[in-house]
């Protein structure tokens, strides 16, 4: 599955996390176009480069992961978010889905977990484009 053409923005305040995070996808043959230490920088590069996919971690400085997503879908909906976290809590889970996340990925992660939340992300965004064009055909 995987695709060059896909563009990815990393978004974590630990710098260990962003470095094997970026190596495991450029491994997988994604292309890492930007990488943010905080929440507000994650919004700030997504509305930018408009990534297909944003990692965000949820426990960063100035903006969590769980605003940063809600803002980035209300200026960039078709970027792809898949939140990231230590503490895959129920409360976590819920709050990454409402804020628009199409993925939750569990830290520490392998190169199967990140590759499966891809996958879920580029799948919804897919049927995502279906309803709209069923819509737009009605």
């Amino acid at each position: 599955m995987p695709d060059n053409d896909i563009k990815i923005i990393i978004a974590d305040d630990d710098s260990t996390t962003c470095s094997v995070l970026r190596l495991l996808l450029r491994e997988q043959g994604f292309s890492v176009i930007g990488e943010a230490r905080d929440g507000e920088k994650a919004v700030h590069f997504c509305l930018l480069h408009q990534p297909d996919i944003a990692f965000l971690d949820i426990d960063m400085p100035k903006l969590s992961g769980h605003d940063a997503a809600r803002k980035i879908k209300e200026s960039a909906p078709d970027v792809g978010i898949i939140m990231v976290s230590a503490l895959p809590t129920l409360e976590n889970v819920q709050k990454s889905l409402e804020a628009g996340a199409a993925a939750f990925v569990v830290k520490p992660f392998n190169a199967t977990k990140v590759m499966d939340a891809i996958g879920q992300c580029v799948r919804r965004k897919k049927d995502g484009r279906q309803n709209e064009d069923r819509r737009s055909q009605s």
